[in-house]
């Protein structure tokens, strides 16, 4: 029997690289050396080509816009205080009630009639009352054109509403005012009105906030400070 003789591949190796120019092919069929031929020593080195790096795309931030001012819901229109005051009151809340001509926080017909023209978007008139009392308190807040400001003013000087300058605009106010709807619903009513940046939803060039609050045998100024302020146009 003939034994096969196995010969250890250090020596295959060395017996390659002794045979001269056939030793490239050979290592390259034993999968050790490389096809790329060297360079001569004396050739100088080719640079490898220039490339221009790609330009980085910028990311642009979309442009914070203000879109000013938005009238509250009845949930949010005053501080948590009042609203915990009037609960502990047994008082009940009944929305929104921006319609017919008892639901704002005027009695003036002439002011209803300009709390109706305002946009629904722009406005909101909260009630709350004491069950089995007569007991009624009405807060208004709308967003308008400083015209309207102007013709509210007008109106609210010509019933002789006091006047004065408070929490950054102007506070107009009526002790004791006989509604134009009732005779026998008497009331205090509480008007503030201050210059606003206009709401991106109204093309005016120029506007106002209004807070207006009327309460039947209760005192309607806190109302409506207590709302401007929730509101951020009242500073205290």
């Amino acid at each position: 029997m003939r034994r096969s003789i196995r010969t250890p591949a250090t020596a295959v190796l060395a017996l390659l690289l002794a045979v001269g120019g056939s030793s490239c092919a050979a290592l390259e069929s034993l999968g050790i050396g490389g096809a790329a031929s060297v360079a001569p020593a004396d050739e100088p080195a080719t640079d490898a080509p220039v490339t221009e790096d790609a330009p980085v795309a910028e990311t642009q931030t979309a442009p914070v816009v203000d879109e000013g001012l938005a009238v509250p819901t009845c949930e949010g229109i005053y501080s948590e205080t009042l609203a915990t005051a009037f609960l502990a009151e047994e008082r009940v809340s009944r929305g929104d009630t921006s319609e017919g001509d008892f639901g704002f926080g005027t009695t003036n017909l002439d002011l209803v009639s300009v709390l109706k023209n305002v946009r629904n978007d722009l406005r909101v008139s909260c009630t709350w009352y004491l069950p089995a009392s007569e007991s009624v308190s009405v807060t208004s807040v709308a967003l308008i054109s400083s015209d309207t400001r102007a013709t509210i003013e007008e109106t609210l000087i010509a019933t002789g509403a006091s006047k004065q300058e408070s929490g950054g605009g102007t506070l107009f106010s009526i002790a004791s005012t006989t509604s134009d709807i009732s005779p026998d619903y008497i009331a205090t009513e509480t008007h503030f009105l201050t210059d606003i940046v206009c709401p991106s939803t109204l093309a005016e060039s120029s506007c106002a906030a209004w807070v207006t609050s009327n309460y039947a045998f209760g005192k309607a100024t806190p109302l409506t400070v207590d709302a401007a302020a929730q509101l951020g146009v009242y500073s205290n």
